[in-house]
């Protein structure tokens, strides 16, 4: 029988498992626990400090006193100060700072009326007193934006919207309701919530603000209401419990290209609560069972043409999705649940996108690479770094001086990042080995050294 060289054999191999990949789309990946998780609802994910960031109604997690709000190292919780006294509903970056927003009154004991700032060891406020509960935060330029419940801040007529820029200002005349989601989409800030006026004229359910006043995009949502947006492949994605918009069929998800509104498949059969988007996929979650008329339980995924579910899901007594955020290549989910893949979790989850591999830092590479393994030579096992610039399928797989295949080190859809494999030497002989790496159009190989 004729061999095959080692590009012939690999080419194969590789050819096989990606149609077994698109037929399963997330064959090898899965979900894991964040320690032992948090006593209450997670509402709000973020990176700070690269670390996670997790907000909630939660007082304890990882079994320590933490106050609404915590940090995850990949290994542990930690509190951020003595938190806050009340619940948080909504995280941002700001100009250096963590900024936190909900509906408490002090953050480490200090008097901070429903938003506080977050140094890397201090809580601090901004001086402001709001009347009611602030859902959503949103940078513009240099201002950062605030949107919820609340009509006044000291004193000002903000109408449920209004921007912090050293001072409290306001960004027209404001809604008629709720502002549930902010995002900056084609330089200008889109505001989602359960309204129907923004500065005294119709826009129903979402506006933009464009410079000067609030703007309806089209018609808007017939029904419902908006509560999560994400920029995503050039477009603004938009979820919530809305089924139509002009008539036209969407089921509580959308996008807007800036001019019109498309359907995103055949959507969702229950509320859409958070959107995340992570290299050439976006999630989203919510309280469905089904996306795109089929079994997805709380959580899905979108390549571009179709959704899939993310395993068999979120589970629990009444569960729900609340937040979607990633840390070191891995999608974490929160919200109001205990069941994560079958497995229990409290209210937190890790969806493990990186199987045999691990992430060595929340940075995206400029440029493939395919580092020299250390140590070389080496014994009993060795390490092996890589580098992907956007998410794709990789295999990365080690043949012995003959071109004959030893290992299949990885070979899985692996999102953009810098990444570490370990290679272990067992059950082979001293000798050249040959390490060759292909994602996409890029393919590098590299020799190491055995020696027993």
């Amino acid at each position: 029988m004729k061999k095959f060289t080692v590009c012939n054999f690999m080419y194969f191999i590789t050819g096989i498992l990606i149609i077994l990949a698109l037929q399963t789309n997330l064959f090898s990946q899965s979900w894991v626990t964040l320690g032992t998780g948090a006593n209450g609802d997670v509402n709000a994910l973020t990176v700070y400090n690269n670390e996670l960031i997790v907000a909630g109604t939660f007082t304890v997690a990882g079994g320590q006193l933490v106050n609404h709000i915590a940090r995850w190292n990949g290994t542990s919780w930690q509190p951020l100060g003595l938190g806050t006294n009340d619940d948080i509903y909504a995280l941002a970056l700001y100009s250096n700072f963590l900024v936190a927003a909900g509906r408490f009154t002090t953050a480490g004991g200090v008097s901070c009326n429903k938003i506080a700032f977050w140094n890397g060891s201090s809580w601090n406020t901004t001086g402001g007193t709001v009347n009611g509960i602030i859902n959503a935060l949103g940078i513009m330029g240099s201002a950062l934006i605030v949107g919820g419940t609340f009509t006044n801040i000291n004193g000002m007529n903000t109408l449920r919207i209004a921007r912090w820029q050293n001072a409290w200002q306001q960004i027209g005349s404001g809604f008629d309701g709720d502002v549930n989601a902010l995002a900056m989409y084609n330089s200008m800030m889109y505001a989602g919530g359960i309204f129907n006026i923004a500065d005294s004229l119709p826009a129903k359910k979402i506006a933009r603000w464009d410079g000067s006043r609030w703007a309806t995009l089209g018609v808007g949502m017939d029904d419902g209401g908006v509560f999560s947006m994400r920029v995503f492949s050039s477009s603004l994605y938009v979820g919530g419990t809305f089924t139509s918009i002009g008539g036209s069929l969407t089921n509580r998800i959308a996008r807007w290209n800036g001019t019109s509104w498309a359907p995103v498949g055949a959507g969702f059969s229950g509320g859409v609560y958070a959107l995340h988007s992570l290299g050439s996929n976006i999630y989203a979650g919510g309280d469905f069972d089904f996306a795109n008329f089929q079994p997805a339980s709380k959580i899905a995924v979108y390549n571009g043409s179709t959704w899939n579910a993310l395993g068999s899901g979120i589970g629990g007594s009444s569960p729900k999705v609340h937040a979607i955020f990633s840390y070191l290549g891995d999608i974490i989910v929160g919200g109001h649940f205990t069941l994560a893949g079958g497995q229990s979790v409290n209210n937190i989850a890790n969806w493990k996108l990186t199987v045999g591999i691990t992430p060595l830092s929340s940075e995206i590479p400029v440029n493939y690479k395919l580092l020299q393994n250390y140590p070389n030579p080496f014994n009993p096992e060795t390490q092996i770094r890589f580098d992907l610039p956007k998410t794709e399928f990789v295999n990365l797989s080690v043949y012995d001086s003959k071109g004959e295949l030893v290992k299949i080190l990885v070979n899985q859809i692996v999102n953009a990042g810098e990444y570490k494999t370990e290679f272990s030497s067992e059950g082979l002989t001293s000798g050249v080995y040959f390490y060759r790496i292909i994602s996409g159009s890029y393919s590098e190989t590299k020799k190491m050294v055995l020696v027993k």
